[in-house]
C-alpha cells in the first residue's frame, strides 16, 4: 500500500478512496490497522478513504455484519458490498452477490446499518455483460427509499451496456433521482470483460460502462483507476492521467473535450466529500499539476513525465518508487515474533530513522504491530536501497514554459484493494501460520 501512494503521490493525487477486502475475520483484522497506520503516515499528502468490500450475501449474518459495520465507523470508513457482481452476477442461481431470494432484505441491512453509523456507501454494482445484472436499479430504489440521497457511490455498471432501451431510461432515471455517483473503471473493465480464458477469442466489446449516456442523463459520472498490477489488472502506476488519457481513447472523451477532466476532478472530489480538492479557485489551496502540453492533443500525445506537481503553490520533491522495493524479502530477513528487527550496519545508515513501536497513533486494534510494525521493519529495507539506487527522475526538467494547468483527483474504487493483505503474505510468506502472526 505504501508503495502504491508513493506512485499516486508522485503523479500528483491529492485523495484515494480504496476497497478493503473484508470477507473473512482474518482479513479485517488485518487490514483496518494497517489502512489506519498508512492513513495517518500519509496525511497531509494524501487522503485517503476506505471501504469495506464484501459479497451481498455476507450481511445474512447479522453479526458479523453488525461487526464489521461498528469497525468501519471506528475507523471513519465508508460500507460496501458486491451487488450483481459476479461473473453470473444477476442470475438466479448467483446466490452470491445477486442473492435473488432475499435482496431486498439485505440492501435493507446495509442502509440501515450505514444510517445507524452515519456512513457513506460504496457499492460495486453490475461488473459483467449479463441483461439480468440490475444491481445499479436495486441500489438506487432503496436509497431513495431510505432517504439516502447524494450519498451513494456505484463503480463498474458495466452490465449497462446490454440493458434494453426501456429499461435502460427506468435504470437511469432512479439513479438521477437517487443522485447517486457512477464511477467507470476503464482500464480494468477493458481488460477483464468479455475475456477468453484461453486467450484465443479476441473480444467483442470495451466493459466501459455508459458515460455519455449517464451524464446526459444528469448522473454524474467518475473514471478511476480500480485494480494496478494485481491479479485484475496487471499494469497501472496509478497515475490518473493515464487512466483519463485512456479512458478518452475507449470511451471517445473528445470532439470535443469540453468538461470531461471533471470526472477525474471535481466529481469524484464532491463524491468524496473533498470540497477543497479537484478544483482552482480563488483561497483554495494551490495544489496543481503543471504540464507542457499546450492543449488536449499534446496532453494526451505523450505521458508527461516532465510535469510538476505542487502542494501549496510548491513543488513536491517526491519521484515513483524503484520497483525492487517490492522484490520478496530473503527467507532470514523476514520477520516473526521471536525474530529481532534487522539493522543496518553503519556503512548503511537508512535515510529516515525507523519509527518507534509507540510512535504514532495506534489503538489496541493495533497489537499486531505492537512489538514492531511490518511497515517499521519494511521502512528499514526500503531505506537501505533508496541510499543505493539514484533514480533517473531527479533529473526531470522544471521548465514553467509553455505550461497548462490541470488537477487530477483519485477515486479508486479497489486500486489498492487487497493490498494489505498481499503486503502481508508477499513480505512475510504465504503460509496461515505466517498470516497468522500479523493478524492475530
Amino acid at each position: 500500500m505504501d508503495f502504491s501512494l508513493k506512485c499516486a503521490y508522485a503523479h500528483g493525487t491529492s485523495a484515494v478512496r480504496t476497497h478493503l477486502i473484508n470477507m473473512a475475520p482474518k482479513q479485517i483484522q488485518l487490514t483496518w490497522p494497517c489502512f489506519q497506520l498508512l492513513k495517518e503516515k500519509w496525511k497531509g499528502k494524501v487522503e485517503l478513504q476506505g471501504v469495506s468490500l464484501v459479497v451481498l450475501s455476507f450481511f445474512r449474518d447479522l453479526e458479523a455484519a453488525t461487526e464489521l459495520a461498528n469497525t468501519v465507523a471506528a475507523a471513519g470508513g465508508i460500507m460496501g458490498a458486491a451487488v450483481c457482481c459476479a461473473e453470473n452476477g444477476g442470475d438466479p442461481n448467483d446466490d452470491w452477490t445477486t442473492c435473488d431470494r432475499d435482496r431486498d432484505m439485505l440492501l435493507d441491512r446495509i442502509f440501515t446499518l450505514a444510517k445507524e453509523r452515519n456512513l457513506d456507501l460504496d457499492f460495486h454494482v453490475d461488473e459483467n455483460g449479463n441483461e439480468k445484472a440490475k444491481g445499479l436499479l436495486y441500489i438506487a430504489r432503496k436509497t431513495i427509499q431510505h432517504g439516502y440521497q447524494g450519498r451513494v457511490v456505484c463503480g463498474h455498471c458495466c452490465s449497462l451496456c446490454y440493458q434494453s432501451p426501456k429499461d435502460l431510461e427506468v435504470t437511469m432515471e432512479a439513479t438521477r433521482e437517487a443522485g447517486i455517483t457512477v464511477v467507470a473503471l476503464p482500464l480494468v473493465n477493458q481488460w477483464t470483460q468479455d475475456r477468453d480464458q484461453k486467450g484465443q477469442r479476441t473480444p467483442r466489446w470495451r466493459g466501459v460502462t455508459l458515460l455519455h449516456e449517464l451524464r446526459s442523463h444528469g448522473i454524474p459520472v467518475a473514471i478511476a483507476s480500480d485494480n494496478t498490477r494485481d491479479q485484475f489488472y496487471a499494469y497501472g502506476d496509478l497515475d490518473m492521467l493515464e487512466v483519463f488519457n485512456q479512458a478518452c481513447r475507449m470511451a471517445h472523451l473528445d470532439r470535443p473535450y469540453q468538461d470531461w477532466a471533471l470526472t477525474v476532478g471535481s466529481v469524484p472530489a464532491d463524491a468524496m466529500r473533498l470540497p477543497q480538492h479537484g478544483r482552482i479557485a480563488p483561497r483554495l489551496p494551490a495544489n496543481l499539476v503543471l504540464f507542457k502540453g499546450r492543449g488536449y492533443s499534446e496532453l494526451l500525445a505523450r505521458p508527461q513525465w516532465d510535469r510538476v506537481v505542487l502542494r501549496n503553490g510548491v513543488p513536491i520533491d517526491a519521484e515513483v518508487p524503484d520497483y525492487r522495493e517490492l522484490d520478496t524479502v530473503p527467507n532470514e530477513r523476514r520477520y516473526t515474533a521471536d525474530q529481532p528487527v534487522l539493522t543496518l550496519g553503519p556503512a548503511d545508515p537508512p535515510s529516515n530513522p525507523p519509527r518507534s513501536p509507540s510512535s504514532g497513533s495506534m489503538t489496541s486494534n493495533d497489537a499486531a504491530f505492537s512489538k514492531q510494525s511490518p511497515l517499521d521493519e519494511k521502512d528499514n529495507v526500503i531505506a537501505a536501497l533508496n541510499a543505493k539506487v539514484s533514480s533517473a527522475a531527479n533529473q526531470v526538467m522544471r521548465s514553467s514554459s509553455n505550461i497548462r494547468i490541470g488537477w487530477w483527483v483519485v477515486l479508486a474504487n479497489s486500486m489498492v484493494v487487497v493490498c494489505a493483505a498481499v503486503l502481508a503474505v508477499r513480505y512475510f510468506g504465504s503460509t496461515e501460520e505466517q498470516l497468522d502472526s500479523v493478524a492475530t
